[in-house]
């Protein structure tokens, strides 16, 4: 055999390794990306309503009996949510992370958030119900000098934690091991209408 062409082939079929190689590489740096993505925007969707609802714990309320529960995975209050929506005096709002596994996803870990709004209490059959998907939602609660508090109308701080994971894997190893990209977001957010 001609020593050119043999050489010719081998160096062919280096570059074409390294084409396919850069290839895969570039496939599974897309997919991360896409899954970090939209990832984040389902945790910023979750965020931007949580994070209305609980600084409008106890507005048009009062400090009195603002909470109604206050669990590390469950919370209903009382406030205002939005302004001129005819409601009651206030709105009665829940978040509660179920133990049920969301269906509507891949991922194993995805458990169902949910929140329920009722704008008028006084009737029940005016409630409304989101659901969202998460990995964990835990909430602690602190007093007005920032110490843990389990009293109701003591509490006037809401440390809230929520991981979100990517609703399909961005990675699957060759012995099954699935990697599901995670957004968190941890705030503690002080109800100013609690204050007094």
């Amino acid at each position: 055999m001609n020593l050119g062409l043999a050489t010719t082939y081998i160096i062919g079929g280096l570059m074409l390794l390294s084409i396919l190689a850069y290839n895969y590489s570039l496939f599974n740096s897309t997919v991360e990306t896409t899954s970090s993505v939209i990832t984040q925007n389902k945790l910023d969707n979750i965020v931007s309503i949580l994070q209305n609802d609980l600084n409008r714990i106890g507005y048009d309320r009062g400090v009195s009996d603002a909470f109604v529960m206050a669990e590390d995975s469950a919370v209903i209050f009382r406030g205002n949510i939005f302004d001129n929506d005819g409601s009651d005096d206030f709105d009665l709002v829940e978040w509660a992370l179920t133990s049920d596994p969301d269906t509507n996803t891949t991922n194993p870990n995805d458990l169902v958030l949910i929140r329920t709004w009722n704008q008028t209490p006084s009737n029940p059959a005016n409630e409304i119900e989101y659901q969202y998907s998460v990995r964990d939602f835990e909430i602690n609660y602190y007093d007005i000098d920032g110490n843990v508090t389990a009293t109701l109308d003591d509490i006037v701080q809401v440390e809230v934690e929520v991981l979100v994971e990517s609703n399909e894997p961005y990675l699957t190893k060759k012995d099954g091991t699935e990697f599901y990209y995670r957004s968190y977001w941890k705030r503690r957010i002080v109800a100013n209408n609690l204050i007094y």
